[in-house]
């Protein structure tokens, strides 16, 4: 094995000066300089990066925390946030949390302490999770999806709130009248500000709010749970005409449940989901949903970390990006299905 006394025998130089070279520190002629990465390239030397990160008191490791990996949202913001680690020199440590926040609170603070991590990408933290804030307080974060409300944070996200509104709305305008939503048990921001959405959309068009046509599914928004949640509100002595779903696998579920109980979507029932993740267009018919920048968050919320890490001047602390309705095969006018039948 080739040691740093050999690249110096080898250049003729101090093993102190090919230190200097390979670290970066100046303080060397350019011919000196080029003598050195000569004899590393002869001897094919490697240097020890974990002790040159130690003396730099950095690890070049991110650490994730993420839920469900099985879910496509998910993976494809994971895309995202390690192509540009990649790109700017990190290893990603990916954590699966398991909506457990003593066992997420234990790991960062052990991590940071012994300088495992240089910073933290979180994607799935509650909107009330405390001990977020006192993390932030001490080492580099950004919240990408989700995040913890009215925290000083820096996050990056979309505007759940508006794009809810803006999915009921486009229901409303097809006729719809007796609209139910499936959203989730969890304590997630997005779940929060996309029912808020949808209540925003019922109260614009003077719509009473009726608490019989709001189902909740899983945590993991589950294809599972989609499917049971629909056929509550399907059951209801009035069933809605329409379901807005916070995420495609839950609507992806209310149409299998759908077609279980001998009803045709669009034509009995309109669904829209949330997300735009692979499998909408996979199977008649394509689902009419909301489409997320999956991996643009993944990849704005490194290079947001990276600003932060190296303490740039004027790093954004709140970023919101677009989204986009997308109309398929799911949704329909009250009057169109009137007239199939």
């Amino acid at each position: 094995m080739v040691k740093i006394e050999d690249v110096a025998r080898e250049a003729g130089v101090s093993v102190a000066t090919v230190s200097r070279v390979l670290n970066d520190l100046g303080g060397a002629l350019p011919e000196t300089q080029e003598k050195v990465r000569e004899a590393v390239k002869r001897l094919h030397y490697e240097p020890n990066l974990s002790a040159r990160n130690l003396r730099k008191n950095e690890s070049r490791i991110i650490l994730i925390l993420a839920p469900n990996f099985s879910n496509p949202y998910y993976s494809n913001v994971l895309s995202g946030i390690c192509d540009v680690s990649r790109n700017l020199g990190y290893s990603t440590l990916i954590y699966n949390t398991y909506d457990s926040n003593a066992l997420d609170e234990k790991l960062v603070s052990s991590l940071f302490q012994k300088n495992r991590a240089d910073g933290m990408i979180t994607l799935a933290v509650n909107r009330d999770d405390s001990w977020l804030v006192k993390t932030a307080g001490k080492y580099p974060l950004v919240q990408c999806s989700e995040y913890v409300e009215d925290a000083a944070i820096p996050h990056i996200s979309v505007d759940n709130r508006l794009s809810a509104r803006e999915s009921v709305q486009h229901l409303i305008s097809l006729g719809h009248k007796r609209i139910g939503v499936v959203t989730s048990a969890n304590r997630y921001l997005s779940s929060t500000n996309r029912l808020r959405g949808y209540l925003d959309a019922l109260e614009e068009a003077g719509i009473p709010k009726d608490d019989s046509l709001i189902a909740y599914a899983s945590a993991d928004y589950s294809f599972a749970s989609g499917k049971q949640a629909a056929r509550s509100l399907l059951s209801l002595p009035e069933p809605p005409s329409a379901i807005f779903c916070v995420s495609d696998i839950l609507a992806l579920g209310v149409i299998a449940s759908a077609g279980k109980m001998g009803l045709q979507v669009p034509w009995d029932l309109s669904v829209m989901g949330f997300d735009d993740v692979d499998y909408t267009t996979m199977f008649h018919p394509y689902l009419t949903t909301v489409a997320v920048p999956c991996y643009e968050l993944g990849r704005r919320s490194m290079l947001l970390l990276f600003d932060h890490i190296t303490q740039k001047p004027g790093a954004e602390e709140e970023v919101y990006l677009p989204h986009q309705l997308i109309f398929r095969e799911t949704t329909a006018s009250i009057a169109s299905t009137e007239h199939m039948k």
